[in-house]
């Protein structure tokens, strides 16, 4: 049901809106299920996924470093898409 949410193509205020509630989270759990929504995602869809991404998770040098912290630790998730997502953010905040 989230990942619907995440990839909802047609409305992608339910995209941004769910994808920042999960980052608001703080951790891996949430951070992973939006890294994941990319792969398959639209290129529309896909921007509101960044923005969500470095509205929330770069508000602050905290939050920055708790992203990167978060990333760090994704780069060995199982998913191939999880990890490819956690690796181009470490290196575009790198």
């Amino acid at each position: 049901m989230l990942r619907r949410l995440l990839v909802d193509g047609r409305d992608t205020f339910v995209t941004q809106e769910t994808a920042e509630a999960l980052l608001e989270r703080g951790d891996a759990c949430g951070l992973r299920l939006v890294l994941g929504a990319f792969d398959g995602a639209d290129d529309d869809t896909a921007d509101h996924l960044d923005d969500a991404l470095f509205g929330v998770c770069c508000r602050s040098r905290e939050d920055a470093e708790r992203f990167a912290a978060l990333c760090a630790v994704l780069v060995e998730d199982p998913d191939g898409a999880v990890r490819g997502e956690a690796r181009r953010l470490l290196g575009r905040s790198g």
